[in-house]
């Protein structure tokens, strides 16, 4: 499971990503800096680290690990950026270049491809690093959900078995361009309050006090409030009844335990 690192395919998942895990522990805000993927086990394991009952020489190497994969994944960040940047001119535009769209989502896809074997080289490392036991934990902590689906991108990853058109695709992309936009000022409070906390907290190894844990919160619900706007938006204005109907059973099965509890 540690390998098998679940890619967001869109560009928003990769560099929205901080913003999902406001809501969890205090530990998580420093864990997350760095900007790599929240659901990377380097990023999981340091978040649990109390639940798997990690050693101090434990933790001293995953931060080790999680500061090398911040370095390395910094690049394809960037890459990522300057297609969410592109995407966002397209949208102001106001042109429906389904060609265009298309090509954004092809270079998107490539990006991805070539992140998962960096990805997995990590997710090897934190395996080699964990006893069964704690492997085997980390696996069910990773399983459980960690807040409300974003049914965007949820779609946007399902977009084959749900039978996308491209005229749907490209639909999907400009609400996806919108959302960054409307998305990017939560963003950079998020980042602001995260270097504060980082000074303040962080450098001293302590908790953050209650009225930062109520900052992050009220950001947090910010967030899940314009997920939910965009969510709605993507089902009543893309998708078909019978897309719709796909959708809830899709992700009925998402959350469904399987039979060998992993």
């Amino acid at each position: 499971m540690l390998a098998r690192v679940s890619l967001m395919l869109i560009v928003t998942a990769g560099l929205c990503a901080g913003a999902f895990t406001l809501g969890g522990k205090a530990t998580a805000v420093q864990d997350d800096a760095g900007g790599i993927p929240p659901e990377h086990p380097v990023a999981l394991a340091l978040r649990f680290r109390q639940e798997l009952g990690l050693s101090p020489d434990q933790v001293a190497k995953l931060d080790e690990l999680r500061v090398a994969l911040a370095k390395e994944f910094g690049p394809y960040r960037a890459q990522a950026e300057a297609i969410m940047h592109r995407t966002q001119e397209m949208q102001q535009s106001g042109k429906q270049d389904e060609n265009a769209a298309k090509a954004l989502q092809r270079e998107n896809d490539d990006l991805a491809a070539k992140m998962q074997p960096v990805f997995e080289r990590y997710g090897q490392s934190v395996a080699q690093l964990l006893t069964p036991e704690q492997k085997e934990k980390l696996g069910q902590l990773a399983h459980q959900p960690q807040g409300p689906e974003f049914v965007m991108m949820f779609v946007m990853q399902a977009r084959e078995r749900l039978g996308i058109t491209p005229q749907q695709f490209t639909k999907l992309q400009y609400l996806q361009a919108d959302f960054i936009k409307a998305f990017a000022p939560l963003r950079e409070q998020m980042e602001l309050l995260q270097m504060e906390v980082q000074e303040k907290f962080g450098k001293a190894g302590k908790e953050p006090s209650a009225d930062y844990r109520d900052k992050f919160g009220g950001i947090q619900k910010q967030v899940m409030e314009l997920q939910a706007k965009f969510s709605e938006r993507t089902i009543k204005d893309v998708l078909q009844p019978n897309q719709r109907a796909m959708l809830e059973e899709l992700m009925r099965g998402q959350h469904r335990p399987s039979p060998n509890g992993g």
